[in-house]
């Protein structure tokens, strides 16, 4: 059983990834041990656990792109098995709607993502069709929700401080090490990610929160399905006017139910997902969306049926993390 603690902790973490357990108790009113204690039993349950994330900038230092597939029936285990093992398929989830399944794919180039898309597909078994469109500009991601269980007081002083954002630079090993490292555990503390990297405690945590400063990467806390509280996930595929784009844009991504709303390159330019509890939130949505931006198409919508990954992170029936398949996020600099 989930536990108000449990989800309070979860929310903390949602907020801020490598808080300070001292930290989290102080808002929770706790001690620091006892706050290690729960969440280390969530983790080891897979019930909840911590990794690095695309950051707001990341677009302008990796690639993503949404990959919809239908398949043949008899050979969807196969098929999501495979996808589930490539590095570079962060999320695998069968929906509804007129594909069976959807991925989103990330890359550090370019040209490493396509040639992921020309070439990643071809020995898949069962894929009988494939519709790629290109991420473009983000306007709300995943690691930006948040569940709402804290009170909004406490959930302010949890907050991060923004620190100033770093010049632009290139990846080298060391970062790509931690990143790697973070994925296996994103509350490893710096001692362990030094170790595990070759370099001292105070380097990798220069180096980890010179990352999250710049703006490429975050840390996110997700979730398996026991501890979502009955959410379902939803995605709209639209197309908007090129005048109202960003408009509509802001708008979903303004909402506390948007995990995603991102403009992409496609037969469609904006793709939002939502976290609903009624299936019918969804309409007022698209009556909002014509009223804002009239001429506005849904191209289509898809409701989750199941997610078999999540960022990396291979689920079982119920939504726990199993396993960990680490993102190609960002690789060293050739």
């Amino acid at each position: 059983m989930i536990s108000e603690l449990d989800l309070e902790i979860v929310n903390a973490l949602q907020i801020n990834p490598r808080a300070d357990w001292s930290r989290v108790a102080d808002v929770l009113d706790l001690s620091g041990p006892t706050i290690a204690r729960r969440w280390n039993v969530l983790a080891e349950q897979g019930l909840a656990w911590i990794t690095p994330s695309p950051g707001p900038r990341y677009l302008s230092a990796g690639w993503s792109a949404f990959i919809n597939l239908s398949s043949v029936p008899g050979q969807h285990e196969e098929l999501i098995r495979r996808l589930c093992a490539e590095p570079a398929f962060g999320t695998v989830s069968l929906v509804s709607g007129p594909h069976d399944l959807f991925v989103d794919c990330f890359a550090s180039s370019h040209e490493e993502l396509m040639a992921i898309v020309t070439g990643a597909f071809a020995d898949l078994p069962g894929v009988t069709r494939r519709e790629v469109v290109f991420v473009t500009q983000l306007y709300r991601q995943a690691s930006e929700w948040r569940s709402g269980t804290l009170e909004p007081a406490r959930a302010r002083l949890m907050a991060k401080q923004p620190a100033p954002a770093p010049p632009a630079y290139a990846p080298d090993r060391v970062d790509a090490a931690l990143l790697a490292e973070l994925a296996q555990d994103g509350r490893a503390s710096w001692a362990e990610l030094g170790a595990a990297c070759a370099v001292s405690p105070q380097t990798a945590r220069r180096r980890v929160e010179r990352i999250l400063a710049s703006g490429y990467m975050t840390m996110r806390c997700d979730t398996s399905v026991a501890v979502q509280q009955g959410l379902r996930e939803v995605s709209l595929v639209l197309n908007v006017p090129a005048t109202h784009v960003d408009t509509i844009g802001r708008y979903f991504a303004s909402l506390p139910s948007c995990r995603l709303s991102a403009q992409v390159l496609g037969a469609q330019n904006l793709v939002a997902t939502l976290w609903v509890r009624d299936y019918l939130e969804v309409q007022a949505h698209e009556r909002e969306l014509l009223a804002r931006a009239p001429g506005s198409t849904v191209i289509s919508r898809q409701a989750v049926v199941r997610t078999y990954k999540r960022l990396g992170h291979v689920l079982d029936e119920s939504g726990r993390s199993k396993g960990v398949v680490p993102l190609p996020l960002w690789r060293e600099a050739s």
